[in-house]
């Protein structure tokens, strides 16, 4: 046994002694000094980058924040010039039907006044009449019905003209 056991048994041997560190020389030294110096000014380039990043991205995202803030303001604004726009094409196109159906009755009365007419002197006259009311008067309910009540009262007496 003893002879497998001697096998195995590493035989002890003396410890390796430490070698003593290297000594290195004052040039050596120097240049271990200035690349330390160098890693040093990297490093705090490399932090004063990163810091101008995340101020950055700060004023970014405040300006991004400005511009939406911007954006959102002139929708709105866009969004109510629209409805003040559209209001007022509705109360142009109300204005429009309005003079359109003061027309249209003023055509009728025309042709009322002109059919009731028993001479041609008559027509003419009458006529020249109606051919008097301009679009101002057309326009103005108040002059319309004092010029039909001026001018058309000894050519008719219906209400026609009070209708006016």
């Amino acid at each position: 046994m003893s002879s497998t056991e001697d096998i195995f048994i590493k035989p002890t041997t003396e410890e390796p002694k430490a070698k003593p560190k290297r000594k290195l020389t004052d040039k050596q030294l120097a240049g271990l000094a200035k690349g330390r110096e160098k890693m040093r000014i990297k490093r705090e380039e490399a932090k004063k980058l990163k810091e101008t990043k995340t101020a950055d991205k700060q004023t970014s995202k405040a300006l991004k924040e400005h511009n939406t803030i911007k954006k959102k303001a002139h929708k709105e604004k866009k969004k109510t010039m629209k409805q003040i726009n559209k209001d007022k094409e509705i109360a142009h196109l109300e204005k429009l039907k309005k003079r359109e159906s003061k027309e249209d009755r003023v055509s009728t009365l025309r042709a009322n006044c002109l059919s009731k007419a028993k001479t041609t002197a008559e027509y003419r006259e009458i006529e020249g009449v109606l051919d008097g009311i301009t679009q101002d008067i057309l326009h103005d309910d108040e002059k319309l019905k004092s010029y039909c009540k001026e001018s058309l009262s000894k050519y008719i007496v219906d209400k026609e003209a009070k209708e006016v």
